[in-house]
């Protein structure tokens, strides 16, 4: 953040008012300033489907004549036509991509971060797989890294797609997604107590248990023993930084993050979070107006629950 912008927003305590002004401050003109560009790229994109749905027709009209195969026909107008609509969305696409940066990078700034689409290496992504929150892979892309730190404490967002391959017997090869979602890493002052692994409803994993020693960790409240399996390696030390506040912070960000199945990791002093999710942070429907709160709300609410992890951890080493 540089000397001369405002102070750094508080996205843990985010009342509306102070979101109203994030966003008439900073995201709003960043929607602004690209409207007549996607105005522009929706009039090319109608215009470029006018002129590609007849050519794929007439296409496969000549290739069913030529095979006499309804599936040949039917195929043609399916291939051609996904290659018809990549070349007309191109634009829109080319749009979103550019208020994307935009909006993101006016949002980092203002809670004192930064933000890259793309190019960057994956912080403690070695950690979460030794830690096994991570499954196995062969193939992997990252993308949308937050960068910052709050209340003194630096952290990492991005976005994650892992991929396993499989051959058959024929030799062919395939890749199959093992995980796509948030991955996170906070990192604090004060070392933990030992090693914390906390998974909901982890699917496969849960046959691993903890792993590495570890022991199931008993919660004080019902209704948080039922929706997490605590694994640790100091008793006293899981229980004191797994508050029920906490836990509900915990399954708050996974709601924001419209995820399902985290796992985490306490281990010296880093929080390692892994949430399987859906592609966020995206402008949304582009064929809309930018100019609107909603398409901000999003993307801010997401974050936000993200700082309120770090809060609470925060608040509950400092009680040490």
């Amino acid at each position: 953040m540089s000397e001369t912008s405002a102070p750094a927003v508080d996205f843990a305590n985010l009342d509306e008012a102070t979101f109203a002004r994030l966003y008439r401050e900073r995201i709003e003109p960043c929607f602004r300033d690209n409207e007549d560009e996607r105005v522009a790229a929706v009039e090319s994109y109608k215009r470029r489907l006018m002129i590609g749905a007849p050519a794929v027709l007439a296409t496969a009209a000549i290739a069913w004549s030529w095979s006499h195969e309804f599936w040949f026909g039917f195929f043609a107008i399916v291939f051609l036509g996904v290659i018809a609509f990549a070349i007309a969305y191109g634009p829109l696409a080319a749009v979103g991509k550019k208020v994307k940066q935009a909006y993101c990078a006016a949002i980092a700034d203002a809670m004192g971060a930064s933000f890259k689409m793309g190019g960057f290496d994956p912080p403690a992504l070695e950690r979460m797989k030794h830690l096994r929150l991570l499954p196995g892979y062969a193939r992997s892309s990252f993308e949308d890294l937050f960068s910052g730190s709050y209340q003194g404490c630096p952290f990492d967002l991005y976005e994650a797609h892992l991929e396993e391959r499989h051959t058959d017997s024929k030799g062919r090869t395939r890749y199959v997604t093992v995980f796509r979602g948030q991955l996170i890493r906070m990192q604090f002052p004060r070392k933990f107590l030992g090693i914390t692994v906390v998974r909901r409803d982890a699917g496969v994993f849960n046959v691993f248990g903890g792993g590495f020693g570890l022991k199931r960790v008993g919660l004080e409240d019902p209704l948080f023993e039922k929706a997490f399996e605590v694994w640790g390696n100091d008793q006293v030390g899981a229980r004191y930084i797994l508050h029920p506040v906490l836990m509900q912070r915990l399954l708050d960000l996974e709601t924001r993050l419209k995820g399902k199945r985290l796992r985490c990791a306490f281990e010296e002093g880093d929080l390692l979070v892994a949430v399987e999710g859906g592609n966020l942070f995206e402008p949304g429907d582009l064929f809309k107006p930018l100019v609107d709160q909603t398409r901000a709300r999003r993307i801010v609410d997401e974050i936000s629950s993200v700082v309120r992890v770090m809060e609470q951890v925060i608040t509950a080493q400092a009680r040490r």
